[in-house]
């Protein structure tokens, strides 16, 4: 019992950490580039690259913490699995969908609302500039590095602690929706809109880890979302 405590200190706190470091990486630059036409992408590119760096030293980190057991947690290839009922939502014991078809409209309708809060947060500011079929991709790339280190620090470090111990799943979906939830308070979406989606994106996320042992719905889904958000947010600002 006493390392679970000590294993979920430390992962607090290496939470705790990384996220004043992407608080502040949004604010300041380690280092600054002028490749691209837009401040948008060149302050981008270069935050993308450091939280990428901070979040391969917590997968480090979350490995060392449960013997490497949470490596497994990273595979892309488990994308089924058994829902677990949850009447709440409508998933009740009577649900005969399986991951794979349950991540797949779960993600539409969380797309579609994403984009919908999207529009009034961000499109009423105003589209400044066009989007190219090359800035397009380099978007997706970011997105996909984005969604990586989110998932990395919000889902993959406590669900692995939750698993390496055998504790109650809850455990690692509650923490996630809250965290996630709150520091989405100043992001985008923002205000109470953007803590009750992101936090809801969070559990679901959680939940999908547990129930699949593996990272790629969590992934997909949120890449999907930050690529409908960078690409509002490429559009609107300078």
């Amino acid at each position: 019992m006493k390392k679970t405590y000590i294993n979920f200190f430390i992962t607090l706190s290496v939470v705790g950490l990384m996220t004043a470091a992407i608080i502040y990486l949004m604010q300041n630059s380690l280092f600054t580039v002028s490749w691209f036409s837009t401040n948008y992408l060149n302050r981008t590119i270069v935050y993308q690259a450091t939280t990428l760096a901070l979040s391969l030293v917590i997968v480090f980190i979350t490995a060392l913490q449960t013997e490497f057991q949470s490596i497994r947690l990273l595979s892309i290839r488990r994308i089924d699995g058994d829902v677990i009922s949850e009447p709440w939502i409508g998933i009740s014991r009577k649900n005969k969908d399986t991951w794979k078809t349950l991540d797949r409209n779960i993600a539409i309708v969380i797309s579609v609302v994403t984009a919908v809060v999207i529009y009034f947060q961000v499109y009423r500011n105003g589209v400044i500039q066009t989007l190219t079929f090359a800035t397009f991709l380099l978007i997706v790339l970011f997105a996909l590095v984005n969604s990586f280190v989110e998932e990395v620090t919000y889902r993959h470090t406590f669900a692995s602690i939750v698993e390496y111990h055998k504790l109650n799943p809850i455990i690692s979906k509650t923490l996630s929706a809250l965290i996630f939830g709150g520091v989405h308070y100043l992001g985008t979406p923002g205000k109470i809109p953007g803590v009750i989606l992101a936090g809801f994106l969070g559990w679901f996320l959680s939940k999908s880890i547990h129930e699949t042992k593996g990272f790629f719905w969590a992934w997909l889904i949120h890449f999907v979302q930050d690529v409908i958000i960078m690409t509002a947010l490429f559009l609107t600002l300078n």
